[in-house]
C-alpha cells in the first residue's frame, strides 16, 4: 500500500532536518526576474510568463520546507484552477530534491501515485528539473520511479532545466548530459524545445531559427516541446500560434503531438484554458477535448517491450495521427 503522508509520522530529528535542509536549498529553487524574457506580445503576455514561473518556484520552495501530503495538498489546491498544473510542478521539484537527500523516502513516487495522481506529469517534469539542479543523475530517479509510461518525463524535465538555466552550453553550443542514453535524449529534447519557448519570448522566428541550428536529427523533438509550451503555458494570441505553424513547415505534425499532449494534461484534471482551446484548433485541427480523446485513447495496449518504451511508442502513435 502506498503511504499518502510519509513525512506525517516523522519523529522530531527529521522535523529539523527538513527544516534545515529547506532552508539553505530555498533560495537555489528561485528564478531571477532578469533570466525572463517578455514572451511576444503585451504587457499582459510578459506577466502570464512571470506568473508561471513564480508559481512553480514558489511551490518548489514550499515543498521543500514542509513536504507532508496532509500539509502540502491543501496548499496546492488553493492556487487557481488554470495555475494548479503549475503548482504541482513546482512540488515535484521540492520533492525529487528531498528524496535525493534522503535516499530511504519515495516522497515523490508516493505522491504521484497517490493525492498527485491527476497531476504526475507535472510532477516529474518538475522532479527532472529539482535533479537537474542538484547535478544528479536523472535516469537512476527515473528506474526508481517504476512507472515505465511516464517516468520517462523526467527526463523532459531535465531537458527544460537545462535549456533554460544553462543555455548557452545546452541551446548554443548544443551540448547534452553523458549521462542520458538511447531515449532518454530524446525526451530531453522534449525538454529543450520547452525552453526554447521560454527563452526565446515565443518570438516564433527565433524559435524556428535556434531549431534550425540544431542537428536535423534532433529537430522533430524540440518542436514537439515547442507544442507542448505553447498550448499549455499560454501568453499569446491565436495569430501567433498560426505563425508558429507556418514556421515549423514540415516539422508541424511534431508541434500537434506537443500541443495534443497538453491538451490531454489539462483535460484530465479539468483545467481548461482558452489558450489551450486555440492552440489545439490551430495545431492540431481540432478542439482540444478531441485532441485530449484522441491521446488518451492512445494509451491501450502499450507495449512492455524494453527495447521500445512505452512512452515512445504513445508519442509514436500521436503522430501517425495527425502527419
Amino acid at each position: 500500500m502506498v503511504d499518502l503522508a510519509p513525512a506525517s509520522s516523522a519523529g522530531a530529528g527529521e522535523g529539523k532536518m527538513r527544516t534545515f535542509i529547506g532552508n539553505v536549498m530555498r533560495k537555489g529553487f528561485g528564478v531571477p526576474s532578469a533570466s525572463l524574457k517578455p514572451l511576444a506580445g503585451d504587457d499582459a503576455s510578459s506577466a502570464r510568463l512571470k506568473q508561471v514561473v513564480f508559481t512553480v518556484t514558489e511551490c518548489a520552495q514550499t515543498t521543500i520546507l514542509d513536504s507532508r501530503f496532509e500539509t502540502l495538498v491543501p496548499r496546492l489546491e488553493a492556487y487557481d484552477k488554470e495555475l494548479a498544473g503549475f503548482a504541482y510542478e513546482g512540488t515535484g521539484i521540492g520533492l525529487a530534491a528531498l528524496d535525493t537527500l534522503m535516499p530511504t523516502k519515495r516522497r515523490t513516487r508516493a505522491f504521484a501515485k497517490g493525492p498527485g495522481r491527476p497531476y504526475v506529469y507535472g510532477i516529474y517534469l518538475g522532479a527532472g528539473m529539482g535533479l537537474a539542479r542538484m547535478r544528479l543523475n536523472p535516469e537512476r530517479f527515473r528506474r526508481r520511479l517504476d512507472d515505465p509510461l511516464f517516468g520517462w518525463v523526467i527526463m523532459d524535465g531535465y531537458g527544460f532545466h537545462e535549456g533554460f538555466f544553462r543555455h548557452r552550453s545546452s541551446v548554443v553550443e548544443q551540448r547534452v548530459s553523458g549521462r542520458l542514453h538511447g531515449y532518454g535524449r530524446r525526451v530531453f529534447d522534449h525538454g529543450m524545445g520547452r525552453s526554447i519557448w521560454f527563452t526565446s519570448g515565443a518570438d516564433v522566428e527565433r524559435v524556428g531559427a535556434q531549431i534550425a541550428s540544431f542537428p536535423e536529427s534532433r529537430q522533430a523533438d524540440l518542436w514537439q516541446g515547442v507544442g507542448l509550451a505553447c498550448g499549455y503555458t499560454g501568453g499569446v494570441e491565436r495569430p501567433i500560434v498560426e505563425r508558429l505553424k507556418d514556421v515549423a513547415g514540415e516539422r508541424r505534425a511534431h508541434l500537434a503531438v506537443g500541443a495534443a499532449m497538453s491538451a490531454s494534461i489539462r483535460h484530465g484534471v479539468g483545467n481548461l484554458a482558452e489558450h489551450s482551446d486555440f492552440a489545439s484548433e490551430v495545431l492540431c485541427g481540432m478542439p482540444s477535448a478531441e485532441a485530449a480523446e484522441v491521446v488518451d485513447s492512445l494509451q491501450e495496449g502499450l507495449s512492455s517491450d524494453p527495447d521500445v518504451p512505452a512512452y515512445a511508442l504513445w508519442r509514436q502513435r500521436i503522430l501517425r495521427r495527425f502527419e
